[in-house]
């Protein structure tokens, strides 16, 4: 269930509400928390590499199954916000070690990422999570 920011008022912008929606999905990564991360994506989820929300939950658990230690630094986000919509560029580092290095590489992975969410009952959740750039 993804947590509800309605409630906070006085000076908690949109855009922030969103920073912080993606704060908690790079510390659900870290925390290796699979439903952390889930909470925060729409059951319409689809992204250009074809998977929708159960692809998606199947990826992030295969990632935190295999990889042993996740770290995800993330720069402020550039945050536009029309209506119930809004596109954030993410520019971000991640390092991941994983549990079997013959069958897994070391990450170490940095770039920028096209998210887009909707606002449904107060919450944002992500629609889609583009490729790097």
């Amino acid at each position: 269930m993804p947590f509800d920011l309605s409630g906070l008022t006085g000076g908690v912008s949109e855009e922030q509400k969103i920073g912080m929606v993606l704060a908690d999905v790079a510390q659900g990564m870290e925390n290796r928390r699979v439903y952390q991360v889930l909470s925060h994506v729409s059951q319409r989820y689809n992204d250009r590499e074809g998977r929708d929300y159960d692809a998606l939950r199947k990826h992030v658990s295969a990632i935190l199954d295999n990889y042993r230690t996740i770290r995800v630094t993330r720069t402020p986000s550039r945050v536009q916000v029309q209506g119930d919509r809004a596109r954030v560029v993410d520019t971000f580092g991640t390092l991941a070690q994983p549990i079997d290095q013959k069958e897994y590489p070391n990450v170490d992975l940095q770039g920028s990422v096209v998210i887009l969410l909707e606002r449904s009952g107060g919450a944002w959740q992500i629609l889609e999570w583009g490729p790097l750039f």
